[in-house]
């Protein structure tokens, strides 16, 4: 028997029904699940982002958190990094363009950073006078704190690429050159505290103009090797006015030679070869690791120590170093010229007294990214309260 016209608009019916509900269904859960699957891990960090995500802030009725609760869960949605790679992915497959905010194209071909907080910083609207005194605060306490010991004490900035290589910056964006930038108004505060520091932004740009000291594309967020040799080199210069004892940093030191990089965070096709300062092996073979100081150490959450011994003859000199990702894996341009070399995250910048008293090193650094200063900072809510036992404010 033939079904009716209406028993079939009937079973239609039914049909679109059932279709419109399991997409609803879909939708909703599409909006639910990933909200019901937060990664609540205590140091969670972006592999995209090249970043800490957002610590729970604690309880409070406050603005003020109520915006970090919300910065919380965007950082920390179930799946949120693969649907992230997916879309951008795609989008620079069909039409040769960034959708995220983790690069943007400048001139001839340079990539830089998109974020808001860097470009925003690039036109020198992100200036925090109140968060960069707060850091001038600590370091000239700790400087102080260092000096009744008897230890230099340096701070040195990582400069970002928009600094050095601004000239590629795309002329749509503009900058106010009334306004002071960060690392000019850091220097200049520095500078009146009397406390030692590296932030070669002239420096670093006159070099720029004979020497590759960033990548074109790749890791555009950070110097390559012969910018971190480089600027390393004009804080050792200052070191050995002090202590001229300390070979000298030295470009003779190393091969220079090539890799072959790919952009970082995302899947694209876009490689580039980059230079490499491989140690030359007279001067590494005699460095080996040092763990059994770094037991027992206070650390923060997802951060280590590590330590080296040179059982070359020369410097018989110690250097704490505290760095973010810009010294990250360079520690070949200190180890073959001291004794003892330590490094840890500046994240631990609570424990300075605790590790100059177990470690007594010769000589402090404090390295740190210029992009902190729009980022992480502001999560480094107790840098003007930090003080030591001994220092005499």
């Amino acid at each position: 028997m033939e079904p009716n016209n209406k028993d079939l608009q009937l079973h239609n019916g039914k049909g679109v029904a059932l279709a419109k509900f399991v997409f609803c269904m879909a939708f909703v859960a599409l909006m639910i699940v990933p909200f019901l699957f937060l990664n609540t891990e205590t140091d969670l960090q972006s592999e995209i982002e090249n970043r800490a995500m957002t610590a729970w802030p604690g309880l409070s009725l406050t603005g003020e958190y109520n915006e970090w609760y919300g910065h919380y869960v965007e950082d920390r949605v179930a799946f949120r990094e693969p649907a992230i790679m997916a879309y951008i992915t795609g989008h620079y497959m069909l039409f040769h363009e960034f959708t995220e905010d983790l690069h943007m194209f400048g001139k001839d071909g340079y990539i830089f950073p998109a974020d808001d907080g860097y470009i925003r910083a690039y036109q020198h609207e992100a200036t925090d006078e109140q968060l960069i005194d707060d850091f001038v605060t600590y370091l000239d306490r700790t400087n102080t704190y260092l000096g009744e010991q008897g230890i230099p004490f340096y701070f040195i900035a990582g400069l970002d690429k928009k600094s050095v290589y601004d000239r590629y910056m795309p002329d749509s964006i503009h900058v106010n050159e009334d306004k002071e930038s960060i690392m000019a108004m850091l220097d200049r505060k520095l500078t009146e505290r009397d406390v030692p520091h590296v932030i070669p932004v002239e420096e670093m740009k006159e070099r720029s103009r004979s020497e590759q000291l960033y990548n074109v594309m790749v890791d555009s967020a950070h110097w390559n090797d012969n910018g971190a040799l480089y600027e390393l080199q004009l804080l050792d210069g200052q070191m050995r006015l002090t202590m001229p004892d300390i070979p000298p940093l030295e470009s003779k030191h190393f091969k220079a030679k090539t890799k072959t990089e790919q952009l970082e965070f995302i899947k694209l096709p876009l490689e580039e070869e980059v230079p490499f300062q491989k140690l030359r092996n007279k001067y590494a073979k005699h460095v080996k690791l040092d763990l059994s100081i770094c037991n027992g150490v206070t650390l923060e959450d997802g951060t280590s120590m590590v330590g080296y011994i040179n059982d070359r003859e020369g410097c018989d000199k110690s250097v704490l170093v505290f760095h973010d990702s810009f010294l990250e894996g360079r520690e070949r341009f200190f180890t073959y010229r001291f004794q003892k070399s330590y490094f840890v995250s500046r994240r631990n910048y609570t424990h300075v007294q605790e590790y100059v008293e177990l470690l007594q090193p010769d000589v402090v650094i404090f390295e740190n990214a210029e992009r902190a200063f729009v980022d992480d900072l502001y999560m480094y809510t107790e840098l003007a309260d930090i003080t030591y036992d001994n220092s005499s404010d």
